[in-house]
């Protein structure tokens, strides 16, 4: 998000994360921001600033997580975002949160967000957004959450798409973006840079992972980058697998392996291909998250994966706080006739329509 902030000419005066890798990162390449390696909670004070970002914690909203948020401490961070939000009266704020928010318990705890956003004064509008339609080499759907303060009398609309396949309703749109070609010119065996098993009777590859299909095809956006370097997907150079049984009706347990076909060499046979299959590395992950192609998180191996993980793509980040600060995504209505608008949208959200 900080990096999407600054190429979209915004400037980041202060940084809070709990993780001292990430903290070193954000001094590594924000060299003139406060940046606190502190629990939120015991922070007292903040800057004026004209925007509050955030990203609280989403494991328990995640639709790969343990999907119990009323037993998780961490589903009431939004309340430290909204002590800050009390503190600095910021015009705007930024929040972010993994789409499961939005959907889990049929929205009661987006509402609740919403609802406590709106008594501190902000008027809100939300919205699941995809990376991919906005030129990230990655299908990665997060909620993102604006809020404006009431006395502005603004309420915000999200940008229009700008990658998909186009149609009469949507107009010209560029095609989504290839994540094989955004990492062609990196090491095919970058040792060190991805996760392996060494001296493990199954191979590089659990049975656990090997239970879906891993592998997103070279032309197409990839598969969401996660913070676990073991659950990262394969290499699109890698051979393509293939679903040889599986037995659904008695639970959710599958079996995939790999074949000897390479799908991507059928549009180009100049691609190089992978002998052996592959996790992606660090590196690449960086590069399909929309990082700069020097950028280089402090930490071990696992340790970026966990930060590039975890990350907004900056290009998608980008994208939203240009429409912001540009004033392009701000219209002008009367507080109550946003309030009314406000109103309507959750109803169309928790109606589960």
């Amino acid at each position: 998000m900080d990096f999407g902030v600054e190429a979209a000419g915004g400037h980041v005066i202060f940084s809070n994360d709990i993780f001292p890798d990430a903290c070193k990162t954000l001094q590594k390449y924000f060299d003139d921001t406060d940046v606190r390696n502190l629990d939120i909670s015991k922070i007292r004070a903040f800057p004026s600033a004209d925007v509050v970002v955030g990203g609280y914690p989403c494991q328990s909203f995640s639709m790969a997580g343990n999907r119990d948020p009323r037993s998780d401490d961490r589903t009431n961070l939004y309340k430290q975002f909204l002590r800050v939000i009390s503190i600095v009266r910021p015009k705007y704020f930024v929040a972010e949160n993994v789409s499961g928010l939005k959907q889990l318990s049929s929205g009661t705890f987006l509402k609740e967000q919403v609802d406590a956003y709106g008594a501190e004064g902000y008027s809100v509008t939300y919205q699941v957004l995809n990376a991919r339609d906005y030129g990230v080499p990655q299908s990665r759907k997060r909620l993102i959450i604006v809020g404006i303060r009431n006395d502005l009398n603004q309420i915000f609309e999200f940008p229009a798409v700008t990658h998909g396949k186009a149609t009469k309703a949507s107009g010209p749109l560029k095609p989504y973006m290839s994540h094989g070609e955004a990492i062609r010119d990196l090491p095919l065996w970058p040792k060190g840079e991805f996760y392996e098993r060494p001296h493990d009777p199954e191979g590089h590859f659990s049975w656990y992972y090997m239970s879906r299909n891993r592998k997103a095809k070279w032309d197409d956006p990839a598969y969401t980058v996660v913070a676990n370097w073991r659950h990262i997907t394969l290499h699109p150079a890698s051979p393509v697998m293939k679903l040889t049984w599986s037995n659904l009706a008695d639970g959710w347990k599958q079996r995939w392996d790999f074949s000897e076909e390479y799908e991507h060499l059928a549009a180009d046979p100049t691609r190089q291909k992978l002998e052996i299959a592959r996790r992606l590395s660090w590196r690449e992950c960086a590069r399909i998250q929309t990082f700069n192609h020097d950028f280089d998180p402090v930490g071990d191996a696992a340790s970026k994966f966990t930060q590039i993980g975890n990350a907004v793509p900056p290009k998608l980040a980008e994208a939203i706080f240009k429409h912001l600060f540009s004033g392009a995504g701000l219209k002008i209505v009367e507080v109550q006739k946003a309030r009314d608008m406000i109103v309507r949208s959750q109803a169309w959200s928790y109606d589960g329509i």
